[in-house]
Parts: structure tokens; sequence; C-alpha cells
């Protein structure tokens, strides 16, 4: 049955991967509106240009709409459609980052940054395959991991649109777990720094290097502090402080843009509790209603906490409870982070890793992969549904389900350490 599965899976990414050679190069006027040549491959341009003013909107502007970044946009991407509307929120280092990868034509650097992030997730799989983590109760994972992995919708998704979920998410956050379980915390750390170019990924770090704060383990929160302050520096270095004071400016944009429909926000992508509550509201209520929403996702998001600190405290097997924490906090992450969008859904294939990748009691053990099959099951059948009619999705409902199976992992975690209770 597991052979089947790998050789369904196998084919599966075979023909995706075909996929994302196939759209690049002939359907250049589809690719030019993907996340990636809107947003990344035309930043490095402007980067490249010295034209770096145009990067972020004025302090003043209501909206992306005729920005001058979007305005490059359409000048550099000249099939990209009229309606679209570029924008970049990043930190200008990250501009520069793909200013080479602007070198080459739009299609072809699409597919360059395509095979980067492929890469990047055979390498977040390889970490803990049986080849390489020699822990004394690692199950490993195999080879087949990297295939099933593109099975989860949203990691298709994100890789064929361009986004760097992958690079600057998943990959640090992966390596610096791995790094922490070998004890070197401030190697980790310092990978874990690097998820601040992908927010959404540095709070389950954030959760886990509180967690192991507890247990005098500083190490890692010295390595973030450290890792963000560098890149900190580099980027007044690079650019100056004038550019990253606009960044900061663009944000504030963000958050207005993205809480309020008639800006044109993919609702149906919108799939964090906080915003898909937010969304649902009329915008005059939106001054009293965020700091409710956002406290309560805080609150769920310190339960979550709480348990993540009792498993690195508890006399479980290190790798065990570092990645049962791990996977809490990954399943925290769309229900405490306001900017989640589907394809962000990614950090789910670290938790399918770390389940597979270590050996758990038996109750444990069916009740990790059971919730994981089920969460996989769900984000693909709410997939499909957007990309077939997504007048049927409803974010509302599931960012509520997947609360429950967030409410699952803390049950797992729970059972995981009553034995040491009862011992007591």
């Amino acid at each position: 049955m597991k052979k089947t599965l790998s050789m369904i899976a196998f084919g599966w990414g075979v023909i995706l991967i075909s996929l994302f050679f196939y759209t690049d190069l002939t359907m250049p006027a589809v690719n030019q509106n993907s996340d990636y040549l809107m947003t990344f491959y035309t930043a490095g341009q402007l980067v490249r240009d010295g034209n770096t003013a145009a990067l972020y909107p004025p302090a003043d502007a209501g909206t992306f709409v005729d920005t001058p970044f979007d305005k490059a946009a359409h000048v550099i991407l000249p099939l990209l459609p009229v309606r679209a509307t570029a924008e970049y929120m990043y930190m200008p280092a990250v501009a520069g980052f793909f200013a080479p990868f602007s070198l080459i034509g739009p299609s072809l650097s699409l597919l360059a940054w395509q095979v980067v992030s492929l890469t990047a997730l055979a390498i977040c799989a390889f970490i803990f395959s049986s080849k390489f983590n020699h822990e004394p109760n690692a199950n490993g994972l195999k080879a087949s991991a990297f295939w099933v992995a593109l099975s989860l919708l949203p990691l298709a998704i994100s890789i064929w649109i361009g986004q760097v979920s992958v690079v600057f998410g998943l990959l640090p956050f992966m390596l610096g777990l791995f790094f922490i379980q070998k004890k070197k915390d401030l190697l980790g750390g310092c990978f874990w720094a690097l998820t601040i170019i992908k927010p959404q990924f540095l709070v389950p770090a954030l959760m886990l290097t509180v967690a192991l704060a507890t247990t005098k383990r500083f190490k890692p929160a010295i390595g973030i502090i450290c890792g963000v302050a560098a890149f900190g520096l580099l980027n007044l270095v690079a650019f100056s402080s004038t550019l990253l004071g606009q960044w900061l400016t663009t944000l504030k944009l963000a958050e207005i843009v993205y809480s309020d429909l008639k800006f044109g926000v993919a609702q149906h992508i919108a799939t964090s509790l906080p915003r898909a509550i937010i969304l649902l509201l009329p915008v005059t209520q939106h001054s009293i209603a965020k700091p409710i929403v956002y406290a309560i996702s805080a609150i769920l998001g310190c339960i979550g906490l709480y348990f993540c600190v009792k498993l690195v405290r508890s006399k479980l097997p290190d790798t065990n409870k570092l990645a049962l924490a791990a996977i809490i906090s990954i399943f925290a992450t769309p229900i405490i982070v306001p900017h989640v969008f589907f394809y962000d859904y990614s950090i789910f294939i670290g938790a399918g890793f770390l389940a597979y990748a270590y050996k758990w009691p038996a109750d444990l053990d069916w009740r990790l992969k059971s919730l994981l099959w089920l969460g996989w099951s769900l984000v693909n059948i709410y997939g499909v549904i957007v990309l077939v009619n997504k007048k049927f999705a409803i974010p509302i409902l599931f960012v509520l389900l997947m609360l429950e199976f967030y409410r699952r992992t803390l049950v797992a975690a729970k059972i995981a350490l009553q034995p040491q209770s009862e011992e007591k």
C-alpha cells in the first residue's frame, strides 16, 4: 500500500513539475501575472536599474494601484493584465537578492526560482531523512517524502506562482529546528532569524524560542536577535534608513488594504482566523473589532505556547518534545497570524516531515498521523474549491475547522505529557 501511494505521489510530482516547465516556457501571458514576476522579479529589476525609490508607494498613498512600483511592473512585464496591481511589501535587501534573477527573461527567471524552491524542499526532506538523521529514536523520512509534499496544494501553488514561502520560510525554519535538535542552538537561532523575510514562519520559531528559554536555553533567542540585527544592518548599509522607513509605511498601508474588500482583496485565500473574521465585518467596525479579534488570537496562541513550554520542560526524548512543540506552533500559525494566505499553508509540510521523522508511542503516533492526513484532506479539498469555483470557498468555515485541528494538537500534547503526570 505504501509503495503504491509513493508511486502515485511520484507520478503527481512529475506531472506537476512538467506543468511548471510547460506553462513557464509556453504561456508568458499567464505567468506574467504570477506573484514572482509581479513582485520579486520587478523589484530585482528596479534595484539593478538603481530605481529603488520606486519600490514603495508614497507615504500618503491610500492604495497600491498606480503607484510607481505598479507602473514599473506593467512596463517590465508588458503582458501583465491592465487590471493587475503589483505591490512590493518586503524589505529592500530582499529586492536586492532578486536582482541577479532579473538578468534573464521573465519566463526563465520564474522557472529558475521554481527550481530553487524545489531544491529547498528537497533539503528540508533530506535533513530529516534516515540517511542524515542519526537520532536514536529516528524513524527517518524516505525519498518519497519530497514527492508526497508536492501533493499538498498550497505548497504546489506556492512554488508554481513563485512565492518565497519555501526558500525563506520553510527551509530556514526546518534547518533551525534541525540544528537546535543537534544542540547547536546559536546556529539554529541564526537560521530562524532568516524567517523575518517571511514572518508567518517566524511566529512558530518565536514560540519555540520562548519555550526553550524557559529551560535556560537562551542561545536560540540570541541567534535570532543577532541574525535579525545583521539583516537590519545589511538593509541600512546596502540601501538607506529612508527606504526602510518607506517599507514600514508600506506595511501600514497593507494592513488597511488587506482589511477592506473594496480594494479587491482575494477573500477566498485570506485564510487566517483573524483576517477571515475581520473581512466579514463592515469597515466602520474594524477600529473596534481588530483589537478584540487580535487579542483573542493572541490568547489562543498563548495556550499553544503553554503546551510548548510544558513539552520542552518534560522528560520526553529531546527530538520528540521539540518536534511535537513545533507541530503545535505550526498549527497555531493560521490561528494567530493575521496575514496568512492559502499558499502560506506550505508550512504544514514541516509538521508532516516531523511527524514521520521520529518514532512515537503507538497512541500518539496514530493521533498525529491521522490529524495530519485529515488536515491534508481538508486543505486540499479547500484548494480544489478555490481552483474550480472560488465563489463556493468559505474562508471562515475553513479556518474554524483548522482551529479544531489546532485543538487536537493540544490534546496530543496533553496525552504525551500524561504518563509523566501519572508517575508524579
